[in-house]
């Protein structure tokens, strides 16, 4: 799909037309002198996020999504982005719906297509706290924005952001019962984890030159927090993953670790030769797995959270099989 015309023009009609209207995004500074002033307020939809309030003539359904959590939350509400920030990975996207979808790349997360963006003409641009607060405004010209906490974001974030994203697209009953599904099936594999001897579990990124451990705090951290494995990794909001070494690994000498990586060349593969890695209790007892780092650090959704549960427990059952 081509953009038949400048961005700057569409950035310029964009605002002429919300002007126009006299609707579009609101502050909670300006809203109350809106809904004063214009009753086409009336029966609009409030989306309250990380940078403010933003007001919705009606739901929204031709929806931008900035991160792959969002992708994720959309389908999972029945909706297909029309745009979504792939970083070039349309197999990524794939994987995350289950089957091929249709939809406008945008480029980068980091750094999205702003041209393109403006292209689908979104009624609605979900972006992240992390990535994409510098480019609000300028996001706000194509389309009303909400930002919301991916990145960065906790299990607990993401489940704030599912319901927030539902109220925008006028999906509220179904996310309630799409909640109700995912408690019953993350209960049921809590109650597995609660028969299980051990569960102090490592849980991070392998790259070339370092291991980011994932805490607590982290997306997938809190999954396994709240299935009952004990993260060794405390966190904080501020920083939800941590960078640490083989020592720090010796240290704590976990029962479990789950490593996520993509790459061939990675700083675990070094430590798999020395002899401190290997007198590791979950090297020992055949526990280190080797997982999909998409599903375990990048979707971060209401349903990579289940797959996360359920294949963390299938691969400690033998179910499913590693390279350690």
């Amino acid at each position: 799909m081509k953009v038949q015309f400048g961005f700057k023009h569409l950035l310029i009609g964009g605002v002429c037309a919300v002007l126009l209207a006299g609707c579009g995004q609101t502050t909670s500074s300006n809203s109350s002198a809106s809904a004063n002033n214009d009753n086409s307020t009336i029966g609009s939809i409030v989306i309250q996020h990380d940078m403010g309030t933003t007001e919705l003539k009606q739901p929204a359904t031709h929806v931008v999504a900035l991160e792959w959590s969002f992708v994720d939350d959309l389908l999972a509400l029945g909706i297909t982005p029309v745009g979504i920030a792939d970083d070039d990975k349309p197999k990524a996207m794939e994987k995350l719906a289950g089957k091929p979808i249709e939809y406008m790349p945008l480029g980068k997360r980091e750094t999205p297509d702003l041209e393109k963006i403006a292209g689908v003409a979104p009624d609605l641009i979900i972006a992240d706290t992390d990535r994409h607060s510098k480019i609000k405004d300028q996001l706000d010209q194509i389309a009303p924005t909400i930002v919301l906490n991916s990145r960065k974001g906790s299990y607990e974030d993401s489940i704030k952001d599912f319901e927030t994203i539902a109220k925008s697209v006028g999906k509220e009953a179904e996310a309630k019962e799409r909640l109700v599904q995912h408690d019953k099936m993350m209960a049921v594999m809590k109650k597995q984890v609660e028969a299980l001897p051990e569960k102090r579990v490592l849980v991070g990124v392998a790259r070339k030159g370092d291991f980011n451990a994932h805490s607590t705090t982290s997306y997938a951290g809190e999954v396994l927090n709240d299935m009952g494995f004990d993260n060794v990794i405390q966190g904080s909001e501020k920083e939800p993953y941590k960078e640490v070494n083989l020592e720090t690994i010796t240290a704590m000498d976990p029962d479990i670790i789950f490593i996520a990586t993509d790459d061939s060349e990675v700083i675990t593969n070094e430590w798999k030769k020395l002899p401190v890695w290997q007198n590791l209790k979950a090297v020992k007892n055949h526990h280190v797995y080797m997982v999909d780092r998409d599903i375990w650090t990048r979707f971060r959704g209401i349903t990579p959270a289940e797959k996360i549960g359920q294949s963390a427990l299938d691969y400690i059952s033998g179910k499913l099989k590693s390279e350690s």
